[in-house]
């Protein structure tokens, strides 16, 4: 019969991966952000742009 790891032995494995992913899922979650932001300021920049060639 096959033997089963304990359920602390079963945590202290997957706990290390689970720290990790989280750590990768929040650094790709600021660069979206980031990126979101940039692109966000360009738009407003472009869109001042035309106002003011609009209105001169």
């Amino acid at each position: 019969m096959p033997r089963i790891l304990p359920p602390l032995s079963l945590a202290v494995l997957v706990f290390p991966l689970l720290l990790a992913a989280c750590g990768d899922t929040w650094q790709g979650a600021k660069k979206d952000t980031r990126e979101n932001v940039q692109a966000v300021g360009k738009g407003v920049e472009k869109a001042g742009e035309k106002i003011q060639q609009v209105t001169e």
